[in-house]
């Protein structure tokens, strides 16, 4: 990574979301329209898929009925390979961020070939929200999860995540710190006494915790409650189950550095962690850094 590209991850104004005729359409369409509200964005509709006229009916009436038929919004109908279609019509909009529906869990077999929604996590060039549950209701977002680990992309997912925070009206937001394995695995490799050993590995802590202070200083909070939390154990998991036990409303994550495949899924990262088994809603942040 050598620089970071001039366009950063927020705010959302143009916010695609990949619909498709299932019984959650409608739950999605009124999550869509909250969103529209929060971020004041405009919205982009894409169905891949034949077209035809008793489904085209049947979504101008749900738009309509969502108060998402405002002018400014967009419907496309394509054809294709559904992953490459929404990638491709996300790119060509200049789409901030993309919004799929997504399983809790999902079967074995599906889990190692993918879903739509999952090859979108993998793929996509601009942040894409996982909705765990879509609901026809409003749910407030009051608590998220995000995370706290250092690499260079790190400060763009906490920005993006004050930036929701704020304009959400969320009352809490936890930077999760986990260990840094191979960090402290050196540790205790080294030829250390004991006390040098935790002499040792309180400095790492301590710049890590130094770390993320800068981050939140060049960041406007206002108001906004602002946790840094550390805690030991693997990386991805640890941050996964923390948000479920918090009972967090979002959980926010970077992109990732390459394309996953059949490995990272055999032996998780953090988003594949998350992805098995989804705590809340997902937020995965492309920080458009370059790679």
């Amino acid at each position: 990574m050598t620089q970071v590209e001039k366009k950063p991850p927020f705010p959302f104004e143009k916010i695609a979301v990949a619909i498709a005729f299932s019984p959650r359409i409608e739950a999605i369409l009124s999550e869509s329209k909250r969103l529209q509200d929060i971020f004041k964005a405009k919205m982009i509709f894409i169905h891949v898929g034949e077209k035809n006229l008793q489904q085209e009916q049947y979504l101008k009436h749900l738009m309509h009925r969502f108060g998402l038929d405002h002018p400014d919004n967009l419907v496309l109908w394509e054809e294709g390979d559904p992953v490459d279609t929404i990638l491709e019509t996300c790119r060509k909009h200049d789409v901030d961020l993309v919004v799929a529906g997504a399983l809790e869990k999902e079967s074995l077999v599906k889990y190692f070939l993918g879903s739509v929604a999952r090859t979108l996590c993998r793929k996509a060039k601009c942040s894409i929200l996982m909705l765990r549950e879509p609901d026809l209701k409003s749910k407030p977002v009051t608590k998220i999860v995000v995370e706290g680990s250092d690499h260079l992309k790190t400060m763009h997912t906490i920005e993006t995540a004050i930036y929701i925070a704020k304009n959400a009206n969320a009352k809490d937001v936890d930077i999760v710190q986990e260990s840094d394995v191979s960090k402290m695995a050196l540790v205790r490799s080294e030829n250390l006494t004991d006390t040098e050993a935790k002499e040792h590995k309180g400095k790492i802590i301590k710049e890590e915790n130094e770390r993320l202070q800068d981050i939140l200083k060049c960041t406007d909070c206002g108001t906004l409650k602002v946790n840094i939390e550390r805690i030991d154990g693997k990386p991805g998991y640890v941050i996964t189950n923390y948000a479920r036990e918090q009972k967090a409303d979002l959980l926010m994550l970077n992109s990732p550095d390459t394309k996953l495949n059949l490995l990272d899924r055999v032996f998780p990262n953090d988003i594949e962690f998350a992805l098995a088994d989804l705590p809340c809603d997902l937020l995965i942040v492309h920080s458009r850094v370059e790679e």
